[in-house]
């Protein structure tokens, strides 16, 4: 601008703001004077912006003097310190129609130009702006300016848009992708559905977050089987929203893909299923999942179990409660197991019903979770099942036991005269725990006359709860028990649990800070790596294996120079308290046996919350790998595996050790064909033995060689692994094992019943000699097996001699 121009200019501007410009002569001529001097007038307006009381007559003639070429005139002034102009041109800008208001977007970068005058100008203009353009600046602004961005494209957003919007979900940003996610969810369409659905597994939680309001608002079926997947996301609030999402949405396909979820280790995920079952499901849903888990693992099925019963809503319950008259037995004994687990006092009288029922697995699951409710209610009618169905005696005397009711001391006195030594123990031991004063004396009487007759280990239980009941309750005998004097029963000496060839100290406690643990603080051993060493001292060299209790590795203990494993527990099993107190009482019986046939159990190490089992180190492979090949084994080969495996249960027997999960896994064979078996960590002595289901969910066996007794609860001894081997023997010699199904609950059953196809139907040469002595190990009857290792060890080598 020329000083004359300039003089020219602000003459003008002078006029106009002393004048009425709209209705004076003087001030007509002054705009017009303006106007004719145009862009170059432009800077003057914008000064006087800040001087003038009405400004509406500058403001109209600089939005004549807008253009594309004039724009960063305005723009500067944007950057303004007088907050009239800045507010001015604002005004200018966003009436003016003369210019690419695009153009404006360059400028949210300068740190001086106010970005909410930005704003304000290109909301004004918001149907003209480009949409890539806008989409590409909100990954390169600041946080602080970003909303203004958003702003703009939830106004421009239209379904056209959809596309652009899904294209841009790879934005860096995590909460530029939450805000895209918030428009997309405006428009229901196939693509923004699909854009939703793959947000569910962003990397960022808020993004998940949207992703799950956006998919609830839009009703989306198809999203179910996605929204599943994150009732398992480590984060809690991630899980929640799945939770509200689906039962928003409301799907009936969301039951069948909530079958995995249920199957899941976590507790945590297992009840964010429940949730969403309690609100979706009916008795329909409730049965067509139920039915969907026949073919998963037993102890995936008592996890589900333990889920529905514990969290199921009145839903789930009252579904449970009619599937339990089901004519699937499969559904019947399923809904039995979540009862157990409910506790509730409403299945009472479908209890009783089930007390009847025709499956004997039905009538005993529907004894325990009577005695889990502890209504005294059930009383007579356990005792008339006691009476009626010997076969349920244990689990019907446990349950008695369990409710504490006097009224059942009587019936069970009567047990004491049983020819069934299991049920005579059995009511011993009840009978010790509901003894009250006035009932001392009478049985105290009974007792006494098994400690006259009996010198076996019904005499030794029968002995045990006589020195209970005489340290309680005094002398009530009235005849002399001929076994011992009541003061010898008083002074009976306490066990010992010493061990002087221990290895390890027990319960050594060591920092683990330097390994990966869970949200317990438990050592999440599978992500151990090697070279990791623990607490100083264990030297992590590589790991070994997983198993349904825990991770294996071989280590080195630095401090003394040696190699051996360490089983580390499964964090489920190691935040179970009554779990770990069982494995304590069991490795301290393990750990009796030494022999070379047996992998030698060292210690439980404790590492702060974790544990793991300490055991000798064994280079080889399992008779397992042997077997996979689905074919007969040599008989020699077979024979001296067996043989060994005999030699060393034979010392387990001797120890009153029960190994109760041996297969062929356990059975371990190096390159000497030197045999060892491993694993006796889950023994117990024989006394103890029990086979039940754990809190924890963990089958104590495995249900290809799991013997009838351990499938009913019965009590197990020795015969019991003799059984087993009898299952491994089929195995060795026929090419496969006797009793297969698809769902591990049927084999449990053809164990029971016990019909199996002659091995000799399956491998022709097999050997009658051979064939007689495997199914004699595998009677159902423990009375028919083999009676010792011994027994069969004879029969066996008697085999190889006839072989040559």
């Amino acid at each position: 601008m020329s000083l004359f121009t300039g003089f020219q200019a602000s003459r003008a501007i002078g006029a106009i703001l002393t004048e009425d410009a709209a209705a004076s002569a003087e001030g007509k001529r002054a705009i017009l004077k303006l106007k004719q001097i145009g862009a170059a007038a432009i800077p003057k307006l914008i000064e006087a912006l800040g001087q003038a009381q009405h400004t509406a007559t500058l403001e109209q003639l600089l939005i004549s003097q807008v253009r594309n070429s004039t724009l960063p005139d305005f723009v500067r002034a944007l950057a303004d310190g007088d907050q009239r102009i800045v507010d001015g041109i604002a005004r200018v800008l966003s009436r003016s129609s003369e210019y690419d208001p695009n153009l404006l977007f360059a400028y949210f970068d300068d740190a001086d130009i106010s970005k909410s005058a930005l704003g304000k100008i290109l909301q004004s203009h918001v149907k003209r702006l480009n949409t890539n353009t806008l989409l590409g600046l909100l990954d390169q602004v600041s946080n602080k300016v970003r909303p203004i961005l958003y702003r703009l494209l939830g106004d421009l957003a239209n379904e056209n848009m959809v596309p652009d919007l899904a294209r841009r979900l790879d934005a860096k940003e995590p909460l530029v992708r939450s805000h895209l996610l918030q428009v997309l969810s405006r428009f229901n369409t196939p693509l923004s559905r699909e854009a939703m659905i793959g947000a569910l597994k962003d990397p960022n939680k808020a993004v998940r977050q949207a992703a799950l309001q956006g998919l609830a608002d839009m009703q989306a079926n198809e999203a179910v089987e996605a929204i599943c997947q994150l009732l398992s996301d480590p984060d809690l609030t991630v899980q929640a929203a799945a939770i509200e999402t689906l039962v928003k949405i409301h799907s009936p396909d969301t039951i069948k893909h909530l079958i995995t979820v249920l199957q899941d280790e976590s507790e945590y995920v297992r009840r964010a299923a429940v949730e969403v079952l309690n609100e979706v499901g009916d008795q329909s849903a409730v049965k067509d999942l139920l039915n969907a888990l026949r073919d998963v693992d037993w102890w995936v099925k008592v996890r589900a179990a333990d889920a529905l019963g514990t969290i199921g809503g009145p839903k789930v319950f009252d579904a449970v409660l009619a599937l339990i008259k089901d004519p699937d037995e499969f559904m019947r004994r399923t809904a039995v197991e979540i009862l157990n687990t409910s506790k509730d006092s409403r299945a009472f009288d479908r209890l009783i019903e089930a007390l009847k029922d025709e499956d004997w697995w039905v009538r005993e699951r529907a004894v325990d979770a009577l005695a889990a409710i502890g209504d005294p209610r059930a009383v007579p009618y356990l005792v008339e099942m006691l009476n009626e169905n010997p076969e349920a005696g244990q689990v019907v005397i446990r349950a008695l036991a369990t409710l504490g009711d006097k009224r059942a001391i009587q019936p069970l006195l009567q047990q004491l005269d049983n020819s069934d030594n299991a049920l005579r123990k059995e009511a011993l031991r009840a009978l010790e725990t509901l003894t009250d004063d006035s009932h001392a004396g009478a049985v105290q009487n009974a007792t006494s006359q098994l400690l006259n007759m009996r010198k076996d280990d019904v005499g030794n239980v029968a002995s045990e709860m006589m020195r209970s009941l005489i340290t309680r309750f005094g002398d009530r005998t009235t005849q002399q028990i001929s076994t011992q004097s009541p003061e010898a029963l008083q002074e009976a000496p306490t066990e010992t649990l010493s061990d002087p060839d221990r290895t390890l100290p027990m319960n050594v406690r060591l920092d683990a800070s330097a390994a990966p643990v869970t949200a317990n603080g438990v050592i999440n051993a599978a992500k151990l790596t090697p070279n990791t060493i623990l607490g100083d001292r264990y030297h992590m060299i590589r790991k070994i294996g997983e198993g349904a209790f825990g991770v294996v590795w071989l280590v080195e203990d630095v401090m003394v120079g040696d190699q051996f494993i360490l089983k580390f527990l499964n964090p489920h099993v190691a935040s179970d308290e009554n779990m770990i107190q069982r494995f304590m009482h069991e490795l301290r019986y393990a750990r009796k046996i030494t022999h070379e046939n047996i992998i030698r159990i060292y210690d439980m190490i404790t590492f702060d919350h974790s544990y793991a089992i300490s055991m000798e180190y064994f280079p080889s492979h399992s008779l397992a790998d042997e077997l996979r090949p689905r074919k007969p084994l040599d008989f020699r080969r077979g024979l001296h595996i067996l043989r060994s495996i005999c030699l060393g249960m034979s010392q387990a027997q001797v120890a009153g050790v029960v190994h109760r999960d041996l297969k062929p896994a356990n059975i371990l064979i190096n390159d000497d064909d030197l045999v060892k078996i491993v694993d006796f960590g889950l023994a117990a002595a024989a006394s103890r033995a029990d086979s039940r289901l754990t809190k924890s969910g963990i089958l104590v066996g495995t249900p290809t060689y799991m013997a009838p007794e351990q499938v009913r609860g019965r009590t197990i001894d020795s015969r019991t692994d003799i059984y087993t081997i009898g299952i491994i023997m089929y195995e060795m010699f026929a090419g496969r094992a006797p009793y297969q199904g698809e769902e591990s609950m049927a084999i449990l059953f053809q164990h029971v019943e016990g019909k199996t196809t002659p091995p000799h139907e399956v491998n022709p040469d097999i050997p009658g000699s051979l064939e007689r002595i495997i199914l004699k190990a595998m009677a159902v009857d423990p009375s028919l097996r083999y009676q010792t290792f011994d027994e069969l060890r004879a029969d066996l080598d008697a085999v190889e001699k006839e072989l040559g």
